[in-house]
């Protein structure tokens, strides 16, 4: 497996400066650490940089999950020649069909402007009535909607959080206590491995899946400064679930752990959180937030055996040929 770094001196796109955001609510910041808050400029542009550097083409066919209400990526693939499509769970949702967005399975929702837009959940991609379960795909893009710093619906988030305790009461009954319980979390942490394989089925021959920090998405909500250690074990955990999954090539991008000394070193309530970043011993001997499992020994060796020298992961990019 090929393994490529992008940092601030070759040609990471998203921005190199540690913004310092406080958490603000139940760990949640509103306006993420050097993010794109309603910059709908800064994610095209950035979105296309990346798809010039995975390489993709005119013609090749881009999904973006979990758009919500800004398809500003789908549309950089758009403008780029490729033929975009986006899902989400909410965006068209018809309430007299579905109770609720937890499992849907995909249905054409309406073209926006050349986007061709399906409503419905991931974890359904494949359901026998999913409208997306025979397509295929060049290129799977999680902008945002993977994993959050707090109470937010993205897939590692509250929605997933949801998802896992209706599983778990359908399998058990209402008697279950949702809370502080580890097979809720298992429960989320299969459903997104199996999302991670459900979309590797859809790809095309060389194809990948992008996954980028939702301190990039348009509501701008995402980890705040001293959850960046936290948001790297999510990423570095990512790439360690695609090299199992048998990727060819994974590309990382982010800033240098010289970069985050230099950055971090001159607040002092933060001179943790920077040895976290750039030390993988103190990383892991934190305790993880959100609502991920603490990774096993086992884990935690393959991650230290990839020897990433990244301080902060913006994105993670898997192609598999």
């Amino acid at each position: 497996m090929k393994q490529k770094i992008f940092d601030e001196t070759s040609g990471n796109p998203l921005p190199e400066r540690i913004v310092i955001a406080d958490s603000l609510f139940m760990g949640f910041s509103p306006v993420a650490s050097g993010g794109f808050y309603h910059d709908a400029d800064a994610i095209k542009s950035t979105a296309a940089t990346l798809a010039g550097i995975i390489g993709l083409k005119p013609s090749q066919r881009t999904i973006d999950i979990g758009y919500g209400h800004n398809l500003s990526v789908a549309k950089a693939m758009l403008d780029a020649g490729m033929d975009a499509y986006g899902l989400d769970s909410q965006d068209g949702l018809d309430t007299q069909r579905f109770e609720g967005p937890l499992f849907v399975p995909p249905y054409f929702n309406s073209d926006q402007n050349g986007v061709k837009t399906y409503c419905g959940t991931i974890e359904d991609i494949l359901h026998p009535d999913s409208e997306l379960k025979d397509q295929d795909f060049d290129l799977f893009t999680f902008w945002g909607s993977w994993d959050a710093g707090g109470n937010n619906f993205a897939i590692g988030g509250e929605m997933g959080w949801f998802r896992a305790v209706k599983q778990l009461e359908e399998k058990y009954g209402h008697e279950i206590n949702p809370y502080n319980n580890p097979e809720v979390l298992e429960k989320m942490a299969q459903n997104k491995r199996k999302i991670l394989e459900d979309s590797r089925r859809l790809l095309n021959p060389d194809g990948g899946i992008l996954i980028v920090s939702s301190r990039y998405s348009g509501h701008g909500g995402g980890f705040a400064s001293n959850q960046l250690p936290f948001e790297k074990i999510i990423n570095l955990r990512l790439a360690n679930i695609f090299s199992q999954m048998g990727a060819s090539e994974i590309c990382l991008f982010g800033i240098s752990k010289d970069s985050v000394r230099s950055q971090l070193g001159s607040h002092p309530e933060y001179k943790g959180t920077a040895a976290a970043l750039c030390d993988d011993d103190i990383l892991f001997s934190k305790e993880e937030g959100g609502y991920d499992l603490p990774p096993t020994k086992e884990e935690i060796a393959q991650i230290k055996a990839m020897d990433i020298p990244l301080g902060r992961i913006d994105a993670v990019y898997a192609r598999f040929s």
